[in-house]
């Protein structure tokens, strides 16, 4: 199965959900306004203390209908800098996932995501109000087609992602890449698949499936293009597991062009990006053309559980995935073991198309407006972003790892975890100088949340993170912990009060570490 380890994390929890929920209306929509009085003070690193005033104005929605399903938490926030060093920043954060039932058997999907990251060299590190940061944006729109013709059945999709990172890195930086970075991209995903079942032709069940995906980026008009084929065989051989392989034919090509080049020869550089030379060739950087094949075992004891390992051959090597979902009443889990040749773009709208199902828990940083990386659901289709927004850069990699999730509810308890690995071998032209084909970048991540209902009119919400990034190419390896917790109190119907304490360490190679408190108090109005 030619599927992003996103879509096989969290598309297969919302698949795992309860498919009544589906039937139950719903309507929830809260805009809301907020004020709130923050605080920064130093412990260690230097600086000043750094007083904000936050504006904040977002919307809450859960919209669940016979036709349509659709979940969003917008949030807009202006921070207003008291002092020389405190300056004013706008802050766009949030997400959208909706799917609309056209009629039996299609569906037009699509969401969105906006969020910010660190661009002062500490790369995977919380945004905090006095740090540089950049704004990043994605987005999705496509049908899906799934149906059955007597004993066939088909499925179909097509998928338009974008993907922007409005501003460019601090070059002041120590180790800071003076060019290569990300800015936009748009991509095309298709795929499709006619199958039978186990039992009904033959003992084994038979699926023909074929794919092709395109990017095109920006920087040195970057082309990534990869079509595949390939034949999928089950074999059943007990009630709950069966023995699966298949064998395919896949092409992959990555190309750019040059970039300008200036009086003495160098590249030019603009706003820390490559300028792109419109009149040279395109140069193939990267060539795939190979057979690929992989077998493995599915399990599957009850509709709420289900496993799958393959291990094979792809990209010219040895390749290695599953997944393993399960979906209880009020919780869910699920790990996978993911191995594709991707890119940032790519894996961000991806991560946005995993997001589904209903009750979406996006635990969000109080002092920034800022979430911190996951959006928890017990129902399923939650979806950690950490590891996308980490290393930002323009090129393609080899993207190989593992990640894992859990939430649940109970009583006036809810819980979110989310953690994972990955590491990113770069696809890169010879002479490459930020980012040395072979290099890679590796990145372990972990995000909490716990809240509690302490009665009608109270409640507490915390939560801790972290997150190491080993960088290649001369940049910043940088570990960031950090943690808060709020407590919110109902004035009335609508006015909530609430206060909040946090602190955040970022250390990065040899330079010292920055470890900041914050506290906060502020109120919120709900319409």
């Amino acid at each position: 199965m030619m599927l992003r380890a996103s879509l096989i994390l969290l598309g297969a929890m919302a698949l795992a959900a309860s498919p009544a929920a589906a039937q139950d209306r719903k309507v929830n929509v809260t805009p809301y306004l907020g004020v709130d009085q923050t605080v920064l003070v130093p412990l260690k690193g230097g600086g000043d203390v750094l007083t904000y005033t936050n504006i904040t104005a977002g919307v809450t929605a859960e919209l669940r209908t016979r036709r349509v399903e659709a979940v969003a938490d917008v949030q807009y926030n202006h921070s207003f800098g008291w002092g020389r060093e405190a300056t004013d920043q706008d802050i766009i954060s949030g997400i959208v996932s909706g799917q609309y039932a056209v009629t039996r058997g299609l569906s037009l999907n699509a969401g969105g995501l906006a969020t910010r990251v660190r661009t002062d060299g500490l790369s995977g590190a919380a945004t905090l109000n006095d740090s540089l940061t950049s704004q990043v944006y994605a987005a999705y729109v496509g049908p899906s087609y799934a149906t059955s013709f007597g004993d066939l059945d088909v499925t179909a999709s097509y998928r338009l992602g974008y993907a922007r990172v409005d501003e460019d890195v601090d070059a002041d930086f120590p180790g800071a890449p003076n060019a290569g970075s990300f800015a936009d991209s748009v991509s095309h995903s298709l795929a499709g698949s006619v199958g039978v079942a186990p039992g009904v032709w033959l003992p084994l069940g038979i699926v023909v499936s074929a794919g092709y995906d395109r990017e095109d980026a920006s920087q040195l008009d970057q082309r990534f293009e990869d079509g595949w084929g390939r034949v999928d065989a089950t074999v059943p051989v007990s009630p709950t597991v069966a023995v699966a392989g298949g064998v395919g034919y896949e092409r992959i090509k990555i190309s750019q062009r040059s970039p300008l080049l200036d009086g003495n020869g160098l590249p030019v550089v603009r706003n820390g990006r490559y300028v792109t030379d419109d009149s040279s060739p395109r140069a193939l950087i990267y060539d795939f053309d190979d057979i690929i094949w992989d077998v493995g075992v599915l399990w599957r004891p009850n509709r709420r559980t289900s496993l799958e390992a393959r291990v094979g051959e792809r990209y010219g090597g040895m390749s290695y995935t599953g997944s393993f979902v399960w979906q209880g009443r009020n919780q869910s889990f699920a790990l996978v073991v993911f191995d594709g040749i991707d890119s940032f773009g790519r894996i961000i709208t991806s991560n946005v198309a995993a997001v589904s199902g209903s009750s979406l828990n996006v635990v969000r940083n109080p002092f920034t407006g800022d979430f911190t990386g996951c959006a928890f659901s017990q129902t399923g289709g939650g979806q950690c972003f950490n590891d996308a927004l980490s290393g930002i850069t323009a090129a393609n990699f080899r993207y190989r790892g593992v990640a894992a999730q859990y939430a649940a509810q109970r009583g006036p308890w809810g819980l979110g975890v989310g953690l994972g690995y990955s590491q990113r071998k770069f696809v890169t032209p010879s002479g490459e100088t930020i980012l040395v084909r072979g290099s890679k970048d590796e990145n372990w991540y972990g995000t909490a949340s716990l809240s509690y209902v302490i009665d009608s009119r109270s409640s507490l919400d915390s939560a801790i993170y972290a997150n190491y990034f080993d960088a290649s190419g001369g940049r910043l390896d940088v570990l960031n912990l950090g943690a808060f917790t709020s407590y919110n109190r109902l004035i009335n119907r609508n006015l909530q009060a609430s206060a909040s304490l946090g602190l955040d360490s970022a250390k990065a190679d040899e330079l010292d570490a920055v470890i900041n408190a914050m506290g906060q108090v502020g109120l919120r109005y709900s319409f």
